[in-house]
């Protein structure tokens, strides 16, 4: 049962660098392009000695992500199963001696006996 309290701390630590550096980069990069009279405003690390410029194909790359829907009503129901069956894995009461025990118990099931005559 330790091991898996030490895996769940480190996906919580995990996620929270995950979280800061997201918003790390988004508040303390972001600059903009004038391209065809049209402002485009991102950010990603770079260096502000250096001029850089992007291809257009990063342009709607940048455009295709700032757009992105991912709670897509398609992709809700498939999201709320995973979401749930999730939770009660990680809500089972760690006391209990098997969580799978249904698994366990019809696996152990032999075939009837066979009689000749």
């Amino acid at each position: 049962m330790g091991e898996l309290k030490n895996r769940y701390r480190s996906f919580r630590l995990l996620l929270l660098i995950l979280f800061v550096g997201y918003l790390a980069a988004v508040n303390l990069f972001t600059h903009s392009h004038v391209i065809n009279g049209v402002t485009i405003v991102h950010s990603h690390p770079f260096s502000k000695k250096a001029d850089h410029t992007h291809t257009s194909v990063e342009f709607e790359l940048i455009h295709l992500l700032a757009h992105y829907d991912s709670l897509d009503i398609t992709l809700l129901p498939l999201f709320l199963i995973v979401a749930f069956n999730l939770l009660a894995v990680l809500e089972a009461p760690s006391n209990s001696r098997n969580h799978f025990s249904w698994v366990v118990k019809w696996q152990r099931l032999r075939a009837p006996p066979q009689f000749s005559i």
